[in-house]
């Protein structure tokens, strides 16, 4: 998902991944699965395959780490804010945890071709010191979004050739 909104002097675009359940739907399934497995297992164990039990725990825990480790990717976001003279781009999921910030006049995002049809195109916003990927998490239609969002907001585009030069 692709957010943009305009201030003044200054264009924040947010790249946010599409998210099909919140983390209180995705606690939901987690119980009913979790809660189903260690159940099947505890009624096994007591009907004298106790060796049933210790795997419907391994499962049941496996299941829980995977489930809240997609959930949490869930969360990640990107935002870029272009202001008259800086480029500044933060990631992380609930705060900034990284945060770069980018001389203007110095700064373009890269897109290269897709390496397949089906993939998204790649983008990377560029200066003399850093290469950002952006957007790892979206898909394709909002790659293109996020594609025009950079490009109203009037930062330089260049394309790849396929053996990866770069042309104005």
């Amino acid at each position: 998902m692709v957010l943009c909104s305009t201030n003044a002097d200054s264009t924040v675009i947010t790249l946010l991944p599409n998210r099909s359940a919140t983390w209180q739907e995705t606690r939901l399934v987690l119980f009913l699965i979790c809660g189903t497995t260690l159940a099947i297992g505890t009624l096994w164990a007591v009907a004298g395959a106790w060796a049933v039990l210790p795997f419907s725990g391994i499962e049941a825990a496996l299941v829980a780490y995977v489930l809240y480790r997609v959930s949490q990717a869930t969360y990640q976001r990107q935002v870029i804010t272009v202001a008259p003279h800086s480029v500044l781009v933060q990631a992380g999921t609930h705060f900034p945890k990284r945060s770069w910030s980018l001389e203007r006049a110095r700064t373009h995002f890269a897109v290269s071709d897709a390496p397949h049809p089906l993939a998204p195109v790649g983008l990377r916003i560029v200066d003399g010191v850093h290469s950002i990927e952006l957007g790892r998490f979206l898909n394709r239609e909002d790659k293109t979004e996020a594609l025009a969002a950079l490009r109203r907001a009037g930062l330089q585009m260049r394309s790849s050739n396929p053996d990866g030069a770069f042309e104005p």
